[in-house]
């Protein structure tokens, strides 16, 4: 569960943000981040234990953003094609931008699936529990034909989360990931038995 931010907190998070973009999770060190942040290590450390629990906080608040932005765009009233695309951009930009930026995207990757797994992991189920969702409305107003694919709106989700993973392996660029992400889009619809 994310705290309720502080302002001292907030200030730590945007400093420890910018520091790990910039020099890496490993290179810096609380002392930085306090600096950085303009706050004493004593004021730093009140707020977070260490710097592991800055990177979890940070990710967990970076996931629950990602995912309110995915809902505002599958709740929308755009045909399903765009509202898929602009789920799936709000949901998975972010961190390729992120990690595409910084000199240290792939050790930034690495410390993510160490140190919160189990934070993408519930994404990823809260993200699929949305498409399901979506896809049971989208069926209901008969702008899918679920029956037709043979697939149950959770196992969709779950075949198209899949399919959205494959897209995101290191080096991939962000204009490279929205292009595959509005192809499989389409495909994935017509699948479904929608039309663009």
């Amino acid at each position: 569960m994310v705290r309720t931010q502080t302002p001292a907190r907030e200030r730590i998070l945007g400093a420890a943000f910018t520091l790990f973009g910039r020099y890496g999770f490993k290179r810096t060190s609380m002392e930085d981040i306090a600096a950085e942040a303009g706050l004493s290590r004593t004021a730093l450390y009140l707020q977070f234990g260490s710097k592991e629990d800055i990177f979890r906080e940070l990710a967990a608040r970076l996931h629950e953003e990602a995912l309110s932005q995915a809902e505002a765009a599958l709740d929308d009233d755009q045909p399903i094609v765009e509202r898929l695309r602009a789920a799936v951009e709000a949901k998975t930009l972010p961190m390729i931008q992120t990690v595409n930026e910084s000199p240290h995207g792939s050790e930034l990757i690495d410390e993510k699936n160490r140190l919160c797994g189990d934070l993408a992991l519930a994404s990823e189920r809260r993200f699929q529990q949305m498409l399901a969702r979506t896809f049971i409305h989208a069926d209901e107003k008969g702008d899918l034909y679920l029956a037709r694919s043979g697939l149950r709106a959770e196992e969709a989700a779950e075949l198209f989360a899949q399919a959205l993973n494959g897209l995101k392996g290191r080096g991939v660029t962000v204009a490279r990931y929205r292009t595959s992400v509005a192809s499989l889009v389409k495909l994935f619809v017509k699948g479904l038995g929608g039309s663009e």
